[in-house]
């Protein structure tokens, strides 16, 4: 062990032996305030009442509460102090002397909130102003106490510590979170059940019909990732989880619980994917918060962990790999950024950087540091930012010293530069001396912007089997000398999309127009603006021009479309593509175009509505009930990574 790796390795062997002190200092360091509500909610009417306790100082205090909501009573120590209405949601109040304030109020939640409160749901998240939201007051130990009447239901914050049902018919729960900066309710007529995984109370909160239909489905699968996500990340964040319907096409994770769409819900594939991926954010995003100001990691890291995760375990590991560098080869240049300038968003160049390109790099980094570090590394990073911020320099220092080394410049090169490198295979050649043979080769970096950092994994075929390598490319190029047991057929380098790269070449899918702020949008007949306007989001024009280098999307009848392409010259990419099925979607190789068709105005709808969901898809075919027929993307036709080498004879 050299010098520095020691000076390295002495604060990796401190942080390893006394996390749990220094979390013990930091939390008595920082001890927030408590705020405790009681608040009853009536959704027949939309209206909220609640009382509010804090402990402040003496002295004024600015608070936001939405319009048709109003304080009704203050109370601190002996004295009754007024809350003062300054401007909008604004308001002041002046405490004559520290203590604890109790602040009532009530009214009906305005329509032109984010917020809503109806009969067959709510939604209730903080900047709706539904409760008293006081300056200053950036965190704090929650307890809240929820009443909603019979036959309504309420999850929000943190864990469910209590749960009755009064004579009345109300029904109370209680929910507890540590330490929060904000708290979010949904409400709604709910039916629950509930299974104990890990010593977590796990709860589906369902409408009838979703209840019965679907929420077994979901308890066994959160069963199961909350085993196989506390094993890689630590412990469950919360005492519960709760997965609640909602009225709104929504998929979104809260401290404690996630909301899901009532459509969303009765989709096959959301309790197999979706489901893991909000659930995850429990721990990175609730659970350890994001400190937005040096860039979100959370999508990244919860890609990677959950959604990746599934598919390595099925098998579609390097599939994924592959899409994600399709979409990163179709981000044009004016929409690439570097991921640390990554706020949010979830769909089109939001989300391949954020998203893809991040979990991409976090694989990276496991295949540099192996698996068990990795998880380490997660694990130091939960026991460290529990409740707290955490940006990409705090996953530096967690990861580095789960690894024992110093990583941090490997995440200011991969999170701090946008573009990627690209790769060449040239001079490949092979000798034999004393019956073993040496395989040559350099690899070279071909971008315009400066060498990247990579290991390379490089895959040789040899009469005798398959043989693997890595070569260090920190430099524009590096020459490979490689010692076989047996002549080499063929050389491959990356042949499993393990690097975050340029692909050269590849093959047109949705995206290559989609994402082109300059793609053109033409209709073949008129009336289809609902339908363009659902891919691209803007009006489309009647047009007869093709340009291939010039980003096209085209949408009309099975029957337009194709005299449109007639009229143009436009081949078909496969034998009869433009009249399978109902519906299709279809890009033209060695072009920016993609060309949409339906044989009516059902398949136009369905296809427009799929379209979302298969951005990375070169085609895609539905039949008449909206199923997928068809998918995938077009084969290249050769791997400028990949030199086949002259046959030896025995």
């Amino acid at each position: 062990m050299r010098p520095d790796q020691l000076a390295w390795r002495i604060p990796h062997i401190l942080l390893r032996v006394l996390p749990a002190l220094l979390l013990l200092t930091s939390a008595a360091w920082a001890a927030p305030p408590t705020l405790s509500l009681d608040v009853h909610l009536d959704p027949d009417r939309g209206t909220i009442g609640g009382e509010l306790s804090v402990d402040l100082p003496a002295g004024d205090h600015r608070f936001r509460l939405a319009a048709g909501l109003e304080p009704t009573q203050a109370r601190i120590g002996d004295h009754d102090p007024q809350a003062i209405h300054a401007a909008g949601d604004r308001y002041r109040i002046h405490l004559p002397e520290a203590g604890t304030l109790q602040l009532a109020w009530q009214g009906e939640l305005p329509s032109d909130t984010r917020g809503f409160l109806a009969p067959d749901g709510g939604f209730l998240p903080p900047d709706a102003g539904w409760y008293p939201r006081f300056d200053g007051l950036e965190v704090f130990l929650l307890r809240l106490q929820l009443r909603v009447p019979e036959g309504q239901r309420a999850v929000a914050t943190g864990s469910l510590v209590d749960e009755s049902l009064s004579q009345a018919g109300y029904r109370s729960s209680v929910y507890e979170h540590p330490r929060i900066d904000a708290i979010v309710v949904a409400t709604g007529p709910w039916q629950e059940r509930q299974v104990e995984a890990n010593g977590v109370r796990v709860r589906t909160l369902f409408p009838e019909s979703l209840d019965e239909a679907h929420a077994s489905t979901y308890l066994e699968h959160a069963a199961e990732y909350l085993a196989m996500f506390s094993e890689r990340a630590g412990p469950y964040p919360y005492q519960s989880f709760t997965i609640a319907a909602s009225p709104m096409p929504v998929g979104f994770a809260f401290p404690g619980f996630t909301l899901l769409g009532e459509r969303v819900i009765p989709l096959p594939f959301i309790p197999r994917t979706s489901l893991a991926h909000e659930l995850m954010h429990s721990w990175w995003g609730t659970g350890v918060r994001v400190d937005y100001a040096t860039g979100n990691w959370s999508e990244a890291l919860t890609t990677f962990m959950a959604d990746y995760h599934l598919d390595e375990l099925h098998g579609r590991d390097r599939e994924t790999r592959y899409r994600w560098l399709l979409d990163l080869a179709a981000l044009p240049p004016e929409l690439d950024r570097p991921l640390v300038s990554f706020r949010g968003g979830n769909q089109g160049a939001a989300r391949i950087v954020g998203y893809n390109r991040g979990a991409l790099m976090f694989h990276m980094l496991r295949e540099d540091i192996g698996a068990a570090d990795f998880d380490a590394g997660a694990r130091l990073l939960r026991d460290r930012h529990l409740f707290d911020e955490a940006g990409w320099n705090d996953l530096a220092r967690a990861f580095s010293d789960a690894a024992g080394r110093d990583l941090r410049p490997f995440f200011t090169t991969w999170t701090g530069r946008p573009g990627l490198p690209e790769l060449a295979l040239h001079s490949v050649s092979q000798g034999e001396d004393a019956d073993q043979w040496t395989l040559t080769g350099v690899i070279e970096q071909v971008q315009s912007e400066p060498p990247w950092p990579l290991r390379v994994p490089v895959a040789i075929d040899t009469r005798d089997g398959p043989q693997r390598s890595l070569v260090t490319l920190d430099e524009r190029q590096s020459t490979f000398s490689i010692d076989l047991p047996a002549p080499a057929t063929a050389v491959t380098v990356d042949p499993d999309f393990e690097l975050l790269r340029r692909v050269s070449n590849p093959p047109p899918i949705l995206r290559t127009a989609s994402l082109h702020p300059d793609t053109r949008l033409i209709a073949t007949q008129d009336g289809l603006e609902p339908f363009a306007r659902a891919i691209l989001d803007r009006s489309p024009e009647r047009a007869e021009a093709f340009q291939a280098d010039a980003p096209l999307l085209v949408i009309g009848s099975t029957r337009d479309v194709a005299d449109w392409m007639t009229r143009t010259g436009i081949p078909e990419p496969a034998p009869g593509i433009a009249q399978r099925g109902h519906a299709r979607m279809w890009t033209l190789p060695d072009t920016r175009t993609a060309v949409v068709s339906a044989d009516n105005a059902t398949g136009l709808q369905n296809i427009t509505r799929m379209l979302r969901h298969h951005g990375h898809r070169s085609f895609l075919v539905l039949d008449t009930d909206g199923r997928t027929q068809e998918a995938g993307v077009w084969e290249t036709e050769s791997d400028p990574l990949r030199a086949n080498l002259p046959s030896v004879a025995p």
